[in-house]
């Protein structure tokens, strides 16, 4: 596996385009275009919130069949929370654009993300159709990522080159997402995009074990977004020999496409809204892997954590608390906690150690924390970040 220049549109016979149609009132690019030039098996992931945009709805619906070439993503709106209309719009913008693009009304899909509780401008988004298809190129995956974005700092892309019996196949993906990031399905927009030649069985079990162990285990908030969309579409055009469940070319797309994710998924944490430090938070000696999650998550998701972070405050007795109050059946006589590589609990009870030290692990950019349950074989992690002054502000003026 090796790590090549580009985003979504590195792999064969994918291109992408953008342009500003005027949601935005900054007047920077806010639709974008990404499309395959034949027909891809496809799947997604959604969020699970039960309020959804209408956006993802028809992402959901069209993504039976297993078969996409494209997607329109629009930013700084959410097509959410305002009716019927949401879907209609949807269906109407993707069906404008398939017929631009000379194919069937149903091989389009649509993301959306932005303020929810807006009515889509959808005649902006129309009349913007036609710049997408001028602006089409192999050459504008970044292009792409940033007109996905709303509250990130930076576009966050990467592309991969693996080997399936001698024959070259790419896996790339793009996001957008810096906050209401929270666990199954953290608040993003996520695509990727392959050349590779598969079973649709093999594509879909492979994105799934992908995202649930990459884009599922973050968190900046603990609040879930009604618009989180990630997709993969495979056209199959590098050639190669069909990829199987279960093969040892499997093996190997499936852990190129889980490292993709995984890399998107902590550039996501990087620019969480206001941070400034990234967290892992690691749960092991668990009864089940469920508990373990259970209390990784809580711990993750505490404000009393994440500001004690914020501030470089190495307070153990937080990390305790918040496990005990997870709802977990822990023994607390037996838990440890480790900042870094230094026992900071043991059994229950806190251990002297130098505040100099612990000072010096939480003023890293990174910090790894660990609880021991002692009480099984199961691990979970989580990466979070810090609570900042400034994801206040961020989130105090999203509107304005």
């Amino acid at each position: 596996m090796k790590i090549i220049k580009g985003g979504v549109t590195a792999p064969k016979g994918f291109l992408a385009g953008s342009t500003s149609c005027g949601i935005k009132r900054s007047g920077k690019t806010d639709l974008a275009l990404l499309f395959s030039t034949v027909p891809c098996i496809a799947t997604g992931t959604f969020t699970t919130n039960k309020v959804k945009s209408g956006s993802v709805s028809l992402c959901i619906e069209r993504l039976t069949k297993g078969v996409s070439q494209g997607v329109v993503v629009n930013s700084g709106n959410a097509n959410c929370c305002v009716g019927k209309k949401e879907i209609e719009d949807a269906r109407a913008i993707t069906e404008a654009m398939a017929a631009k693009l000379g194919i069937k009304k149903d091989l389009i899909l649509m993301a959306s993300t932005g303020i929810i509780g807006r009515p889509l401008p959808a005649g902006k988004i129309k009349n913007g159709l036609s710049a997408l298809m001028d602006d089409l190129s192999g050459s504008n995956g970044a292009k792409f990522a940033k007109a996905i974005m709303t509250t990130d700092t930076v576009h966050k892309e990467i592309a991969l080159e693996i080997h399936i019996k001698r024959k070259t196949v790419k896996i790339a993906g793009a996001v957008k997402g810096a906050g209401m990031i929270c666990p199954d399905m953290a608040t993003m927009l996520a695509f990727f995009t392959t050349d590779a030649f598969m079973e649709k069985g093999a594509l879909k079990q492979a994105f799934k074990e992908s995202i649930y162990d990459s884009f599922n285990k973050i968190t900046v908030d603990g609040d879930m977004s009604t618009n989180d969309s990630a997709v993969i579409f495979a056209n199959g055009l590098a050639g190669n020999s069909i990829i199987k469940k279960g093969t040892d070319d499997y093996k190997v797309f499936l852990n190129a496409v889980k490292f993709a994710a995984k890399e998107l998924s902590r550039k996501i944490i990087l620019d969480g809204e206001g941070a400034t430090r990234f967290v892992e938070i690691i749960v092991k000696g668990a009864k089940t892997k469920k508990m373990a999650g259970v209390v990784a998550r809580h711990i993750a998701t505490s404000n009393l954590v994440k500001t004690m972070i914020a501030g470089g405050d190495p307070n153990w007795g937080r990390i305790a608390a918040s496990a005990g109050s997870s709802g977990a059946g822990i023994n607390p006589g037996r838990m440890d906690i480790i900042f870094g590589n230094v026992l900071v609990m043991k059994n229950g009870a806190g251990v002297d150690v130098s505040r100099k030290l612990l000072l010096g692990i939480f003023r890293k950019k990174e910090i790894n924390i660990i609880a021991d349950l002692k009480s099984g074989k199961y691990s979970d992690r989580v990466w979070t970040c810090d609570f900042t002054e400034e994801y206040v502000r961020i989130n105090a003026e999203y509107e304005t």
